[in-house]
């Protein structure tokens, strides 16, 4: 399978004074590309692609209510979503310009990752920035404003390059629960989840009964490498071996799982990250699945280096790096 690198400089979080007001590292996509361009050299920009423009209104609400997407003028409603209280002082255009516009960018590199994985045979394609997996239908919450896959696979579905009834498998590794991505997708027959999370974290433990649904999978605060890999290792195959071959799978590749991470709370070493990402990787490669991958959230100052090594991994196993 090809792969894809997708990024743009403007995905950063550029507004000032933004590392003090959340721990979230603002300029981590761009950190994590210097990196990969470091150590890929020219096949970094042979794999890249950048969005070019942002997602637009129309691909917005493929998912989202209108009625939502008017109420992010106001600052307040922005403030309350990124959980960061003093955005609601700031002028409506600085917001709009270096929190929403990089948002939007980074939503348009989920769509383009999408259609690109699934044309020609198909690819796995790794959108430096997206995954915001806590953004609902008709709000946003827990530093996510729009929900980049489900408007991917809206978006892949309206242009024809997936049909309504086309499996498609998202594999939610964040460190947690993706209840956006479950309360648009969990209810479509064509779409299931696997997320793997810390209960003991936001948003909490998930309301279904585990025997009905198996792939909602808790995991204690502190979890570490051994019982983490375990976990996915056992897990995915099974996912995986129980439904139809997907036409496209999600994989939400959160590095907030890594210990140390203020708000994430498990406690995987850099080296498990690193096993774990390498896992899905070589799992989805070799069963052939056009794969998307996003990078959702992660808080610590390393976020980016495993940000990067996942994207060269991905390049220097099914591209070359040469």
């Amino acid at each position: 399978m090809k792969p894809l690198l997708v990024y743009a400089p403007g995905y950063d979080l550029s507004l000032p004074g933004f590392d003090r007001l959340h721990p979230f590292d603002g300029r981590k996509f761009s950190r994590a590309w210097k990196v990969v361009r470091a150590r890929l050299g020219a096949a970094a920009d042979r794999h890249r692609e950048e969005p070019a423009q942002p997602a637009s209104d129309a691909d917005l609400m493929r998912v989202h209510t209108g009625e939502y997407l008017a109420s992010l003028a106001s600052t307040a409603v922005v403030a309350k979503a990124l959980e960061i209280w003093a955005l609601k002082l700031l002028p409506r255009g600085l917001v709009e310009r270096r929190l929403l516009h990089p948002m939007r960018l980074a939503v348009a590199g989920t769509i383009l990752a999408t259609r690109r994985a699934l044309e020609n045979g198909g690819a796995i394609a790794m959108n430096i920035g997206g995954g915001f997996h806590h953004a609902f239908a008709d709000h946003g919450e827990g530093f996510c404003l729009y929900a980049d896959a489900a408007i991917a696979i809206a978006a892949a579905r309206s242009s024809g390059a997936l049909a309504a009834g086309d499996p498609v498998a998202i594999i939610d590794l964040d460190a947690h629960r993706g209840n956006g991505v479950w309360e648009i997708c969990g209810r479509d027959p064509a779409v299931r989840v696997m997320d793997v999370y810390n209960f003991q974290t936001y948003p909490g433990l998930f309301p279904g009964a585990v025997e009905d649904f198996p792939f909602q999978i808790p995991l204690k605060a502190g979890t570490s490498d051994a019982a983490y890999l375990d976990t996915v290792r056992q897990e995915l195959p099974r996912f995986l071996d129980g439904l139809p071959r997907p036409r496209l799978a999600i994989y939400n590749a959160g590095t907030d799982v890594l210990a140390g991470d203020p708000i994430g709370g498990l406690a995987v070493s850099p080296e498990g990250v690193v096993k774990r990402d390498r896992l899905v990787l070589d799992t989805l490669a070799e069963r052939q699945i056009p794969t998307v991958i996003v990078t959702s959230g992660g808080d610590t100052r390393r976020s980016h280096e495993l940000v990067a090594e996942l994207a060269v991994a991905l390049v220097e196993r099914l591209g070359g790096a040469g």
